[in-house]
């Protein structure tokens, strides 16, 4: 990032160790700040893109074989500061669904693992999604997203405070799963967490959870 970037000053500590070793059992994981790998011959040997940087500015190459690799049904799993990256990329915005607004100071909150509302129970049937259907209600200390949707085509799946923290959409022949969950080491230690992401990675890569 340019040193006159206004956030060039921000810095965020990343536990993506805790995130490969909850998959580890089903999946092989490279974990990488190299944006050079978004090439067409290196995804390749890629079935899914998991997305917890920050900040990130990809050239037009790599913007180029990033969009291919999902529009071509490949899936793609941001977490967290994944929603503030690609910074140069208005496509990255329309992709996700949604633009990053700010966030609420480190707190506890109740998740809903649904896409709740008042009524929720009644108009729905009390429908969850597959990554939540066994995944009860938890509380976690962690931030809360404000997220503007920049598409009405957005599946919730999950709420807390009745805003959206996970959401999945579909982009080309790829699908987009976003969780805004996992700000630090004590978030993505949470149980509740756990659960959504490894049965969104699991949901994203066609096995059951």
């Amino acid at each position: 990032m340019p040193a006159n970037h206004p956030y060039s000053s921000w810095h965020h500590e990343h536990y993506n160790q805790l995130l490969v070793d909850y998959v580890k059992d089903f999946a092989d994981v490279k974990a990488t700040n190299n944006l050079s790998v978004l090439h067409d011959d290196s995804l390749k040997g890629y079935d899914l893109i998991i997305n917890n940087s920050l900040f990130m500015q990809p050239t037009e190459s790599q913007q180029k074989a990033f969009f291919k690799f999902v529009e071509s049904g490949k899936p793609y799993f941001v977490i967290h500061a994944g929603h503030v990256s690609f910074l140069n990329s208005s496509q990255y915005l329309n992709m996700i669904g949604g633009r990053f607004i700010n966030h609420e100071d480190i707190k506890t909150f109740e998740v809903n693992s649904c896409d709740f509302w008042y009524g929720w129970e009644f108009e729905s049937k009390g429908y969850k999604h597959p990554i939540v259907k066994d995944v009860e209600n938890f509380k976690t200390l962690d931030e809360l997203y404000l997220v503007q949707f920049t598409t009405a085509d957005i599946e919730v799946i999950a709420r807390a405070e009745y805003h959206p923290i996970m959401w999945t959409r579909n982009w080309g022949k790829g699908r987009i799963l976003c969780l805004t969950l996992g700000h630090g080491e004590f978030s993505q230690k949470n149980s509740g967490f756990k659960s959504l992401f490894v049965n969104g990675t699991k949901w994203l890569v066609g096995m059951s959870n």
